[in-house]
């Protein structure tokens, strides 16, 4: 566990990144112990800095998180929230977007873009499209595109597959590495037909 606390670090390292503190919420499961728990809290405060909030919403809902609420809103309200600050700014070149992104969070050493993507990158500006935002859809499970490389690795290389467009919400998609995407949501999202009832339940789950 204290091993894979660097993991844990560079997020929060990366959150400071954008002018923003941290506050760590952890996922409690039935099979963690005290001392585990405590562990993470002790780290968090002795290495980072940062206020560790137990949170067991899984099991009680929002009483669950409740303390993490209001640690968020009194962190957010304190001196140490300067105001955020994006990664890059707009008018920044697409591929440079996906290369200080890279750098910068997942602490890559290169970004590996062949000459069919950079051509598509150069198109995309040319449409107009060149102050996008950029979200990299990669594995969850490693700072790297490799699942298998845990931890807080650094110089490894992301490789770019491809990139989509996503006109409509305003940001290009870069596919990295060997990753399955999601597939997009209906024209009519069933979340359009949940709400609350009159009896105070929720309907239009099924």
């Amino acid at each position: 566990l204290e091993a894979g606390f660097a993991n844990l670090a560079r997020h929060v390292e990366n959150v400071g990144k954008f002018g923003v503190p941290a506050v760590v919420g952890i996922n409690k499961f039935v099979s963690d112990t005290d001392a585990e728990l405590q562990l993470i809290v002790d780290l968090c405060r002795d290495k980072l800095g940062a206020k560790a909030i137990v949170c067991t919403h899984w099991g009680e809902g929002s009483k669950g998180s409740e303390e993490l609420a209001r640690a968020v809103v009194e962190i957010a309200e304190g001196p140490k929230a300067t105001g955020f600050k994006p990664l890059y700014p707009s008018e920044m070149p697409l591929l440079a977007k996906v290369e200080t992104i890279a750098k910068e969070i997942y602490r890559a050493g290169s970004v590996v873009a062949d000459s069919k993507i950079k051509k598509r990158f150069k198109d995309l500006e040319a449409a107009g499209y060149g102050d996008l935002p950029i979200c990299v859809a990669k594995t969850q499970s490693s700072f790297s595109a490799d699942p298998e490389i845990k931890g807080a690795p650094t110089g490894h290389a992301i490789p770019i597959r491809e990139d989509r467009l996503s006109a409509g919400a305003g940001f290009l998609v870069v596919i990295c590495g060997d990753i399955m995407t999601m597939p997009g949501l209906p024209k009519i999202p069933s979340a359009e037909h949940i709400r609350l009832g009159a009896d105070g339940q929720i309907e239009g789950l099924s």
